[in-house]
């Protein structure tokens, strides 16, 4: 780390659990969205044009916010399993250099 940065694996593993919290509540908007704003065919009026097309775009909606739902708890998934590595990665490193330190302590002194 020549360049002056540092890393601080408490803050990657916050990252980490706000993260996987988030994700928890966008499955559950997901399945809100999925399975909770079904309308049937006739609660948009009689038999005419324009309740057909509401109906049309109610089930076109519905379908893109599952779609982007989706696709949202994929894009944190990735992440957080990545900032979870890097987490594990740092912390490991730290813990080796440790050990390392305590093994040369005992012959320094």
């Amino acid at each position: 780390m020549s360049d002056g940065f540092r890393v601080n694996p408490d803050e990657l593993e916050a990252v980490v659990k706000r993260l996987r919290a988030l994700q928890q509540n966008i499955s559950t908007c997901g399945t809100n969205t999925k399975y909770k704003t079904d309308i049937q065919r006739d609660a948009f009026g009689g038999d005419f044009v324009e309740a057909q097309a509401l109906y049309e775009a109610h089930g076109k909606m519905q379908a893109f916010l599952t779609q982007t739902i989706s696709d949202l708890d994929a894009l944190i998934n990735e992440y957080g399993d990545k900032t979870q590595t890097a987490h594990a990665a740092y912390t490991g490193g730290e813990l080796d250099k440790q050990a390392q330190m305590n093994q040369l302590s005992p012959k320094v002194v």
